[in-house]
């Protein structure tokens, strides 16, 4: 009988252990990588196999999004070609762990901005030129790595011509009533007889921080003056800022982009009317085998969040090499231009000179190859930016939890890395009847 208990007992206990393991967790081996693989020559029906890979970065972000746990995308070598940037939103956050943008091994895949031009044959005056396909002003061109520079001449301006008269409220650029000088007069004699389009034309001024540049709408000859009227209204515009900052019609300006302004190696223009680039090589450039990059986007990668409550998270690059941006500056209602009081912005209305009335609000930040807002635990590391029009990095608003750290960036236009909005001075005071940008839980 007491062998029949302990019997009885034993099976009782075994029944226990094995209920109070089924309410245990199962404990295996660490769980195999989930990896996807892109390159430059996969194809639309793609896998993501390394034998199979994705041909885009949006296919693989999408393919991502049905799977938690860290994840790995690996870039394969080569130039990943775009003209408009590849967007992050919230459903692309990593779930449960993080999506990592990685080189594969020791390859470098680029994420270009930029189109190759080819087809280079001589023209006069020792330029070389090639067909492009586009309809707006270049305003950046790389060859053979380097950035070449817009034709351009150094002049003496001898003070505004005529008046443009803004209204306050005429339009929601106009914030003040004011009048500013319509054009810039200079000596006729200074400049060569210009046959391209007039609106390609920039003229550039130095203040004491600050470099101001408006674009032109026409060319019209008075007396012995050579008179380039302004577009606007962002002339009067970059006229306002105050403590000498502002655009000056009385100053030595830098004219850039006409073909006749081409006279030194390593120049450019392109004459859009016609889609003709213009170069002239430097000293022992090969123009049948050079690499010539025209960007076309003005950014490469966005990570768009929507609110504070509704970040994008979780993403990673890693050993990405960003290229080749376009920026063709800031447009207010059709005219362009850049100006600004200090640092890596720029101002998007006409304001008062004293930009400290308006707590900065008239300030706008640029674009950037890696554009970021609204986001958490976001990560660019040992990654090379390059060659941008504009900002290299930026981190605008809302961004917490990440960093940038082991990157080299070169050969940026504006700022290698911005961090934060100039409006974030009052973050949090937007309403209808102020120009705030932010508003609570933006």
């Amino acid at each position: 009988m007491k062998q029949t208990k302990r019997i009885i007992a034993a099976l009782t206990g075994l029944a226990l252990a094995a209920s109070l393991a089924a309410l245990l967790p199962v404990t295996t081996a660490a769980a195999e990588e989930i990896a996807f693989y892109v390159s430059p020559d996969g194809s639309a029906t793609g896998t993501g196999t390394l034998s199979d890979p994705f041909g885009s970065l949006t296919a693989a972000k999408n393919a991502a999004r049905d799977y938690s746990g860290d994840v790995t995308i690996y870039l394969r070598g080569g130039d990943y070609r775009l003209t408009e940037p590849v967007v992050f939103t919230p459903e692309d956050s990593g779930q449960g762990g993080v999506v990592t943008y990685k080189a594969y091994e020791d390859e470098t895949p680029v994420i270009s901005g930029a189109v190759k031009v080819t087809g280079w044959q001589q023209a006069d005056n020792g330029l070389w030129k090639a067909p492009l396909d586009r309809d707006t002003k270049l305003r950046s061109f790389y060859v053979g790595d380097h950035r070449a520079n817009m034709g351009s001449i150094s002049v003496q301006g001898q003070g505004g011509y005529g008046q443009y008269g803004i209204s306050k409220g005429q339009a929601d650029w106009a914030w003040d009533s004011g009048t500013k000088s319509d054009g810039v007069a200079y000596n006729i004699g200074d400049f060569p007889r210009i046959t391209s389009d007039y609106d390609d034309l920039e003229i550039v001024n130095g203040t004491t921080w600050n470099e101001n540049i408006v674009c032109t709408r026409d060319i019209k000859a008075d007396g012995n003056s050579l008179i380039l009227l302004m577009q606007q209204p962002y002339g009067a515009i970059a006229q306002t800022p105050g403590w000498g900052a502002g655009f000056s019609c009385n100053s030595w300006h830098t004219i850039y982009n006409a073909l006749e302004f081409v006279k030194n190696p390593g120049e450019f223009f392109f004459d859009k009317s016609n889609h003709v680039i213009y170069y002239y090589p430097l000293p022992g450039e090969d123009m049948s085998t050079i690499d010539a990059e025209a960007p076309v986007a003005d950014k490469l990668i966005v990570i768009a969040g929507e609110s504070t409550d509704k970040r994008v998270e979780n993403i990673a690059f890693d050993g990405i090499t960003f290229a080749y941006t376009d920026y063709q500056l800031t447009d207010v209602a059709g005219s362009h231009g850049k100006t600004t009081c200090q640092a890596a912005q720029t101002y998007t209305a006409f304001a008062d000179s004293n930009w400290h009335k308006y707590k900065y609000e008239m300030a706008d930040t640029l674009p950037a190859a890696v554009h970021i807002t609204n986001a958490s635990n976001i990560t660019v590391r040992n990654s090379v930016v390059k060659h941008t029009g504009a900002d290299g990095i930026s981190m605008t608003n809302d961004v917490v939890n990440s960093e940038i750290t082991g990157n080299y960036i070169t050969d940026i236009t504006s700022s290698g890395i911005t961090i934060g909005h100039p409006q974030h001075i009052y973050i949090g005071d937007a309403s209808w009847d102020n120009h705030e940008k932010f508003a609570k839980g933006v």
